[in-house]
């Protein structure tokens, strides 16, 4: 061995140690070591790759470089040329031997060695070597499926290649779809990251089915993404899969991803974060930003102006409202009043027991914010009454309040009818808040169901794959976003009809701005060891103007849901005097199936 030749310390090849004085292997060329004991420690290992490199290294590699320069013209040209030569050949000898396609234009074999050139001084570096170069690489089954995926996409491959390698039963499983932009087949990918998952989950001595599956999904989706977003392309193959490990960066985030999805952390640090003296860069606390209270408050009393009187509110909130079918009597869909009082009292008592099973339940809740959010990530658990702070319990709450004082109204009705007492007409405020508290949860019903249905749901799947869902999955979450929209098309469409008017618009804002407002104030305490913490990526207050932008949008998407609805109820007026409710019945089922999602 010879001193190595380099201002930049080189690590030893076995014990990792880093200094300029260390030896530099005569076999290879490029492995450093200690002494003589590492080298030999090494060997075993080694000795497969010990051998001069058959092309030149990309330019970092400062000894080779070095090596490089210091030759002549006359020495480098026939370096170059000799290597030239070399892909050439290889490229000639897996077409020939491995691939052997039926159709082949010339330039394919040029086009194959440029890309052997790429993976042998990226991902397939251990095959650059002088000795058993080309038989090494041909007895490599990885790098012979990346070669055969690269050429199904040459222009000069006939189309028949592609069907030929899917038609071979012993290794289609092994050709990725040729639309998918990632060139391995996803199921060998999966399948690897749990065998790795598993592993690890046994060495950590974590038996739960579930965990591990979760685990495995979020490490396949890191995974994956890296090897799409990795600089060098030749990443994004077979070799690429197994070059990977020997990324440091690359391990460290998924040990930190696999651990936090087997529950043996408490939080998983984002990428972009960096760490500091106390740990994270986290605030410790989260007031709004001062744009967002100046908007916030100009938007509220905007609406404040805007509120029915109470001459308007007692013009619709009536006994007959809430009292009357919208069928006449002797049709299929006619409800008598106590019919409308007890299946409405019904629909309060499913909304107590869901919200119950909710508390006693608990939330498993992963924090997730945008990139640039100030906040600490993690996973918390929440139970008792904090499951009740989701926006989707807020409406759930109150839809069962609406149902159960739009129930207690026609029974009170009979009730006065039967003992001459005018309990409805000494408080009207119980018909007041029937008919606003209606007028606010149903259209959000409708809401929750369109959001989960068409955004969360799908995103939590595409992004964490089925352990991504499962929250969507149990019967309360289903209840509360797939009943809520089927109890308030029942009570719109075939039962009483509640109104909801577009004189009434300005309740919708001011209940999100309410929420807004709760939002802010129980920061600090859901989780107090945890810091300052929001149950919605978009009520974050660290994001600057993204704070103000999302509370318009929460103002504006609540008020169109309103609309909607009110539109939806205009609808329902012009027809309910139908004799049959084919129509409302066919409303309600199209406007189901159009919101209600149960699986996958």
């Amino acid at each position: 061995m010879t001193a190595a030749a380099s201002t930049t310390p080189p690590k030893c090849g076995h014990c990792s140690t880093q200094a300029p004085s260390l030896l530099l292997c005569t076999g290879c060329r490029h492995t450093h070591y200690c002494n003589s004991t590492c080298q030999a420690s090494a060997r075993r290992h080694h000795k497969s790759v010990c051998s001069p490199r058959i092309l030149r290294v990309a330019s970092e590699d400062a000894w080779q470089a070095v090596s490089f320069a210091s030759l002549s013209a006359a020495d480098q040209t026939q370096s170059q040329q000799r290597e030239t030569e070399a892909l050439a050949q290889l490229a000639r000898c897996i077409i020939e031997t491995k691939i052997r396609p039926s159709i082949l234009r010339e330039d394919v074999i040029d086009q194959l060695a440029d890309w052997l050139r790429l993976m042998l001084l990226g991902p397939a570096l251990p095959y650059n070597k002088v000795k058993n170069f080309e038989r090494d690489i041909l007895n490599d089954e990885d790098l012979i499926s990346d070669a055969e995926i690269y050429m199904e996409t040459l222009p000069g491959c006939h189309a028949s290649l592609i069907e030929r390698n899917r038609g071979d039963e012993r290794k289609k499983h092994r050709y990725p779809d040729p639309s998918d932009e990632l060139r391995v087949s996803n199921d060998v990918l999966r399948i690897r990251c749990g065998v790795m998952v598993a592993e690890f989950a046994k060495r950590m001595k974590v038996s739960g089915e579930a965990l591990q599956k979760r685990a495995m999904e979020e490490f396949y989706l890191h995974y994956r993404k890296c090897l799409l977003e990795k600089s060098e392309s030749g990443y994004n193959s077979y070799t690429g899969m197994s070059a990977m490990f020997g990324d440091v960066k690359f391990m460290k985030r998924s040990e930190e991803i696999v651990m936090f999805a087997l529950g043996l952390s408490d939080e998983l640090r984002r990428e972009d974060q960096r760490d500091t003296v106390g740990g994270t860069d986290a605030v410790t606390s989260a007031p709004p930003p001062r744009h967002t209270l100046i908007v916030f408050t100009i938007a509220m009393t905007a609406c404040l102006y805007c509120l029915p009187s109470l001459q308007n509110l007692d013009e619709y909130a009536t006994v007959e409202t809430f009292t009357t079918s919208i069928f006449r009597e002797g049709t299929m869909f006619h409800f008598s009043p106590s019919s409308l009082g007890l299946i409405r009292c019904g629909f309060a008592c499913i909304a107590i027991i869901v919200a119950h099973a909710k508390w006693k339940r608990g939330v498993d809740l992963k924090l997730t914010y945008l990139a640039k959010s100030k906040l600490r990530n993690g996973r918390i658990q929440m139970s008792g009454w904090r499951t009740q702070g989701f926006f989707t319990a807020w409406s759930w709450n109150l839809l069962g309040i609406s149902f159960f004082l739009a129930g207690l109204i026609p029974l009170l009705a009979e009730y006065e009818q039967r003992h001459q007492v005018a309990i409805l007409a000494n408080n009207p405020w119980i018909l007041r808040a029937a008919l606003i508290s209606f007028e606010i949860a149903a259209p959000c019903a409708l809401f929750i169901s369109f959001i989960v249905t068409y955004s969360l749901w799908p995103t939590a799947y595409n992004t964490h794959g089925p352990t991504g869902s499962v929250g969507f999955k149990s019967w309360v979450s289903l209840f509360q976003h797939n009943v809520n929209t089927f109890m308030v098309l029942i009570e719109l469409c075939l039962m009483g009809g509640l109104p909801v008017k577009l004189s009434h618009a300005s309740f919708a804002p001011l209940y999100a701005g309410t929420y807004q407002i709760f939002m802010w104030l129980m920061a600090r305490h859901w989780v107090p060891s945890h810091g300052p913490l929001f149950l919605y990526f978009f009520v974050d207050t660290t994001l600057g103007k993204k704070t103000t932008y999302f509370m318009l949008g929460l103002f504006s998407v609540i008020f169109v849901s309103f609309l909607f609805f009110a539109c939806l109820e205009l609808g329902v007026s012009a027809i309910e005097h139908s004799e049959h409710g084919v129509i409302n019945l066919g409303c309600v089922l199209l406007i189901s199936w159009l919101l209600m999602k149960f699986n996958d």
